[in-house]
């Protein structure tokens, strides 16, 4: 975490630190809470990482507000020494708390949300920094596509030992016959041929058989109940530990072949997957064909087919894709009319035209579409959505929501891209919940 906030210190996001040491651990200490609140509830990734890369970011932000809650949990002179708002200290923070949770499907989030709107984001100096930092996310997030549908040729031809059962034989120790024929005497009589107890001190039969078979009998059978009592409690636990023994022999090789197999079942479901994506995506990038509007894509606005696209497709994938997922998207809009990736639009067009496209939309796919509920920056899926939910709204309104300039421009291809993508991120974060 302290390496990442180094470079941004390098890049001159951090100002006033004087070399202060003390200064910068507080820094890293608000860093760190940030991290923790990010790893209980992954969704704030996604604004996070939004708000991180504005440069022109609110004041009133509230990721701007948390990082600045976090540092002056830590650094209770900050606003003395800081007068107005730090925000572009408050972005470093953000920068760094999401680099630490950057493992799993967090770095898919984080990647997914932020690689579309770099084109869009106004930074300076950190930039280089920033994206390599993007880029770092991306790398994480492909090492995951690799393990989830790449299964690495050694693990795939290893084969599974198990435990050899390593059974000994069983035995037992001889009996004792010398101290066997004490512990009956004590049963027959008082004492034995030379007048001396069997075992001396242990409780014997007060009685001959001759004198009193009666009392003899009900002696006898007191002091042998004993002794052949602790005999079988003996020969008992010698078995209980043998088969004890063998149990645990068992357990322990039948949890290694079921965890083998586990295994074996996870790759075979893993192979399995991967060719699954491929022929799925490969059959509806050939047919061109949208199982929710029972209709071509060709047939449809390309505005529109550019917006369903990336939701039909999600709807055939797994949560997360390789990224080869997301340019076969593009390629497929690509083939539609007038919509190649040389056809630039102002993004301020798109937004105008989207608002009447709501009903070209098939509700069983803007059911699962959800309209951004959280204030702070947007991402480009976020404004699209608000502008099917809401024909009134200004494009000027939502591009501002965005801090993105009016200006700027976008192809289908790329626009339709950058919706799949920041949808998967949301699914994702609400996965992790």
């Amino acid at each position: 975490m302290a390496n990442v906030l180094q470079e941004l210190l390098a890049a001159g996001l951090i100002d006033k630190l004087e070399g202060s040491d003390e200064r910068f651990k507080k820094m890293t200490q608000a860093a760190d809470g940030l991290a923790k609140e990010f790893r209980s509830s992954p969704a704030l990734l996604i604004p996070a990482i939004l708000t991180a890369l504005g440069g022109d970011i609110a004041t009133d932000d509230p990721l701007i507000e948390m990082a600045e809650t976090a540092l002056l949990a830590e650094w209770e002179t900050l606003q003395s020494v800081h007068t107005d708002k730090p925000i572009q200290i408050y972005r470093a923070l953000l920068l760094t708390a999401c680099a630490a949770v950057a493992q799993e499907r967090n770095a898919a989030i984080l990647w997914l949300t932020a690689t579309d709107m770099l084109q869009f984001s106004q930074l300076g100096r950190e930039k280089s920094a920033v994206f390599k930092l993007i880029s770092l996310f991306g790398d994480a997030t492909e090492q995951q596509d690799i393990s989830l549908f790449a299964p690495s040729t050694k693990t795939a031809r290893k084969s599974t030992d198990l435990p050899k059962l390593d059974f000994k034989e069983v035995t037992f120790a001889e009996v004792d016959r010398n101290a066997l024929f004490g512990e009956i005497g004590t049963a027959t009589g008082p004492t034995n041929l030379q007048n001396v107890q069997y075992i001396p001190g242990k409780t014997h039969n007060r009685y001959w058989a001759n004198q009193n078979p009666q009392h003899w009998g009900e002696d006898f059978a007191n002091v042998m109940k004993d002794v052949l009592g602790d005999r079988f409690d003996g020969l008992g636990e010698a078995c209980a530990d043998e088969l004890n023994g063998i149990c645990e022999a068992l357990v322990t090789a039948f949890k290694a072949q079921s965890q083998g197999l586990q295994s074996s079942i996870s790759l075979a479901q893993s192979v399995s997957t991967r060719e699954q994506v491929r022929l799925d995506a490969l059959w509806w990038y050939e047919s061109m064909y949208s199982a929710s509007a029972k209709m071509s894509y060709r047939e449809m606005d390309p505005l529109a087919a550019a917006i369903l696209m990336p939701l039909d497709l999600i709807s055939i994938m797994p949560s997360v894709t390789p990224s080869s997922v997301a340019y076969l998207l593009s390629e497929a809009v690509a083939r539609l009319p007038n919509a190649g990736f040389e056809n630039v639009l102002t993004l301020k067009d798109v937004l105008a035209r989207v608002a009447s496209l709501r009903q070209v939309i098939p509700d069983s796919r803007m059911e699962g579409f959800n309209p951004p509920t959280r204030a702070g920056r947007l991402s480009l899926r976020d404004i699209v959505r608000l502008a099917l939910e809401d024909p009134s709204a200004s494009a000027s309104d939502l591009l501002h929501r965005a801090r993105v300039p009016e200006d700027a421009t976008i192809s289908l291809p790329l626009l339709a891209r950058a919706l799949l993508r920041q949808e998967q991120a949301i699914r994702l974060a609400e996965v992790t919940k």
